[in-house]
């Protein structure tokens, strides 16, 4: 006797939210077969349920509806024809839910495109600062400045593995700035370095963010160092020193006594004008062969144009006494060959700090004319950063002192008292027989 064989029940994917799902079903009467569509696997009171249709794109139509109708059980339903999937629908769905009523889907749609999508064309870390290292330069940076940004970006490329310029994210900037170490490697880096590598970071995102076609821009559509915390400049000077390091009268002296006898004099002229005139040292090395049109010495004026001033502004500094004889006495280049090594070799004997040179100009210039706007006027900087760094940081007395140092009978006129920090212990501060230890022909 054969047996019926056992019906196998169709089932929806276990992944399904929804159970419904629709069967093929063959029915014969009388001799007569035809096809039907089942749809099942929903309940009402309790009780599942089943519907059939002759028509498979009505079956597949209703199940559809269904399933809207049990995944948004509860909820307010409206019917409205739409393009999309049964997938999409369902996708935009669960992304409302997940939304809830903090942000609309637009809103968050907005945010991952500008965060998280790509740009056309995309480019790594260090192939993007070559370009920008060519932008800024053609823009006419000072090299100090150039040389200061591509250390930055070096750094951060580095530790953060020459990423893809619009894969950089927030989170890594801030590790990178939080990473930063004083120079003796333990202790963490100043405010100021903190802002001078954000600065650079956040100059370099901006302008890989910004359109432009002729380099493919832009590389991001974002700047990773907007959400960057930046201290002010106030947060910053706390951290400075109370006052900027300046030269003694006497060891001005000695600093001269020792320069005379060392290679000829030939760094005399230029730390005269270091000294005695506040030129920083890169407006001075831009000063090279300009000497005659700049250096006057019959109106007692030097003229620093807008294209050697770091400030892009130009300044005159008037030829005090004592400079004017020390000029008079070194006639010669204003910067000697190999300037770099001698001046660093120099710089290291006598322990001088960065910007020292200029820092005692300043602050003898105030303390002997008490004229805090003469001296911002040649120094190139504002009335309120002198009165800030360097007023009443020397007596006038001092200032008097510092400025009567001038060269006769081979040496440095002047007091050079004894017992300063670069005079040699047991011999005289100003001997022009020897030289300082650490300085050879």
């Amino acid at each position: 006797m054969s047996r019926t064989p056992k019906r196998t029940r169709t089932v929806a994917a276990k992944s399904a939210a929804v159970k419904i799902t629709i069967r093929q079903v063959t029915r014969e009467k009388n001799g007569i077969f035809w096809t039907t569509h089942l749809v099942q696997g929903w309940q009402e009171n309790g009780k599942w349920m089943r519907r059939q249709f002759s028509d498979q794109a009505e079956a597949e139509r209703f199940a559809a509806l269904k399933r809207v109708e049990l995944e948004n059980k509860g909820r307010s339903q409206q019917m409205i024809l739409s393009a999309l999937t049964q997938e999409r629908h369902d996708e935009a769905v669960r992304a409302f839910d997940a939304l809830g009523e903090a942000y609309t889907l637009t809103d968050a749609v907005a945010f991952f495109l500008k965060h998280h999508r790509p740009p056309e064309f995309t480019i790594h870390l260090d192939d993007a600062v070559k370009l920008y290292h060519d932008d800024k330069e053609r823009d006419g940076l000072r090299p100090r400045t150039l040389h200061g940004i591509a250390w930055t970006l070096r750094l951060f490329s580095e530790a953060a593995d020459n990423p893809l310029v619009h894969e950089v994210t927030a989170a890594q900037v801030e590790s990178f700035l939080r990473g930063l170490r004083a120079k003796n490697g333990k202790d963490k880096a100043s405010r100021r370095t903190w802002e001078i590598h954000r600065g650079a970071l956040h100059g370099f995102f901006s302008w890989a963010a910004s359109a432009d076609a002729g380099s493919n821009r832009p590389f991001t559509f974002s700047n990773p160092v907007e959400a960057i915390r930046k201290f002010t400049a106030r947060q910053v000077r706390e951290e400075q020193a109370a006052k900027p390091a300046t030269t003694s009268p006497a060891d001005t002296h000695r600093i001269f006594s020792v320069l005379m006898r060392w290679r000829g004099g030939v760094l005399v002229r230029p730390f005269a004008m270091l000294y005695f005139a506040g030129i920083r040292p890169d407006e001075l090395k831009r000063m090279a062969g300009r000497e005659a049109e700049l250096v006057n010495l019959k109106t007692r004026t030097i003229t620093i144009p807008a294209n050697v001033s770091k400030t892009r502004h130009e300044r005159q500094v008037a030829i005090s006494d004592n400079l004017a004889a020390w000029l008079k006495s070194h006639p010669g280049a204003l910067i000697p060959t190999n300037f770099e090594a001698l001046n660093k070799k120099a710089r290291k004997h006598f322990g001088l700090t960065h910007d020292e040179t200029r820092h005692s100009f300043i602050s003898y210039h105030v303390a002997l004319h008490r004229s805090i706007g003469d001296a911002a006027l040649q120094a190139g900087n504002s009335e309120s950063i002198v009165k800030r760094h360097y007023l009443n940081t020397h007596t006038r007395e001092e200032g008097a002192e510092f400025f009567r140092i001038i060269p006769r009978s081979g040496r440095p006129q002047g007091r050079a008292g004894a017992g300063t920090k670069k005079a040699e212990a047991g011999a005289p501060p100003c001997r022009l027989n020897a030289l300082s230890p650490g300085l050879t022909h």
